[in-house]
């Protein structure tokens, strides 16, 4: 991947964050959400974005309204980032934060195992 892309996906990265954070009204968009990832295109055409969603509620619906956003975010992506092409955006889950909880507890428990075989 080369320095320039690099460049777009912290930018497109940073500022999709806080679009999120800061511009979004929506009431159903609950909770903690992270743009863990942006992967472009090389052509512009596209960004994936990748969310990691920490949230009481439930993470789908979260994710949906977001991916139901995703005009409005590229409206204002377009007035915060300076590109000549501005790509459309597709929105993923990003696991890798379930996936490391799941391990670490995995890890617990055979620690505990461990702890009450060698007592």
């Amino acid at each position: 991947m080369s320095g320039r892309i690099l460049k777009i996906n912290a930018e497109i990265q940073k500022a999709v964050s806080e679009i999120i954070t800061y511009n979004l009204k929506n009431p159903l968009i609950t909770g903690i959400i992270s743009v863990m990832k942006v992967e472009t295109t090389t052509d512009l055409e596209y960004s994936k974005i990748y969310l990691s969603i920490f949230t009481n509620d439930n993470k789908e619906d979260v994710f949906n309204q977001i991916k139901h956003s995703a005009g409005y975010i590229r409206k204002e992506l377009a007035k915060k980032v300076d590109l000549r092409k501005v790509p459309y955006l597709q929105f993923n889950m990003d696991k890798s934060a379930e996936y490391t909880n799941e391990i670490n507890n995995a890890i617990k428990v055979i620690h505990e195992q461990r702890k009450n075989i060698n007592d």
